[in-house]
């Protein structure tokens, strides 16, 4: 459901769902067989230049364009090819095949339309989120209607929780997945918070945020950063009102069987990344 940049392009000029997330998907999940120079042709972002129709297009989401209308506009088939060729172990699916825009309903009662204006605000906006909903409703897709019930363990990856996580909880049929399901669930929490959305969230808010959408009570488990931020970068993320998540564990115990709490900062280059420790946390799980 994204709406920003140039995936915003490809919708409105060739009807194309937005391709960024997929892509990244099938990155995280391609062979390390596959050479390096192909993961970073298809991360490759043109530059801006001569106001080109190409600024700021990113190659593999042409590459999933491409595929598609190959395809008759057949996306499921576009991503099973690009998979192929990336070596890709396991399945990446959309979680919807409908065109729809995420809405959100701000504190003051103002309704944002379009996932690229949500994630934007200014950090002088002091109005927050109290609610997200597609626009048109959108069905989810059957295949990862099935992965779900299917699963051993679904997990909510690290994002934008407004933007990025909970948009995939709001398909019809998501909510009746998680209730067939008989699948660990595992939520790995921020680290920072973020203005536009999360702002000031502790991470048993972010849980029962989450928990809300998806219609459970409880996860399984859920995964928290316990290491302390080098204080430069504390204040650099600062200047864009973003601070640590404080882990309050008596409350977060509340909404969950079980707190995993490690070291998932990976703070080379100044900027917030988990690390690989949160794979090996996931899988002893």
């Amino acid at each position: 459901f994204d709406s920003g940049g140039h995936s915003k392009r490809l919708r409105d000029e060739r009807g194309m769902l937005p391709p960024g997330d997929i892509r990244q998907g099938i990155l995280a999940l391609s062979d390390d067989s596959i050479e390096d120079s192909w993961r970073v042709i298809l991360s490759y972002r043109f530059p801006a230049k001569n106001n080109s129709s190409l600024d700021h297009a990113t190659l593999g989401n042409l590459l999933l364009t491409a595929f598609t209308e190959h395809y008759d506009g057949n996306i499921v088939m576009a991503i099973s090819e690009l998979c192929r060729l990336s070596g890709v172990r396991g399945k990446v699916l959309p979680v919807s095949l409908n065109d729809a825009h995420l809405c959100v309903e701000l504190s003051d009662g103002t309704i944002l339309k379009g996932e690229g204006l949500i994630d934007t605000r200014s950090i002088a906006d002091e109005r927050t989120i109290v609610s997200a909903h597609l626009e048109p409703e959108a069905n989810i897709y059957t295949g990862s209607y099935d992965a779900l019930v299917e699963a051993d363990k679904i997990v909510f990856c690290p994002g934008d929780l407004f933007t990025s996580i909970i948009p995939n909880t709001l398909v019809v049929g998501f909510r009746q997945a998680m209730t067939e399901t008989k699948a660990k669930l595992i939520f790995a929490i921020n680290i920072m918070t973020k203005k536009a959305e999360t702002h000031g969230y502790t991470a048993s808010r972010f849980a029962k945020t989450l928990l809300s959408y998806i219609g459970r009570e409880r996860f399984d488990t859920v995964i928290c950063n316990n290491h302390r931020i080098r204080p430069d970068i504390r204040a650099s993320y600062k200047k864009e009102g973003a601070y640590q998540v404080s882990v309050d564990t008596w409350r977060l115990k509340k909404y969950c069987d079980k707190i995993v709490s490690c070291n998932l900062a990976d703070q080379a280059g100044g900027v917030i990344r988990h690390s690989e420790t949160i794979a090996s946390a996931i899988a002893k799980i």
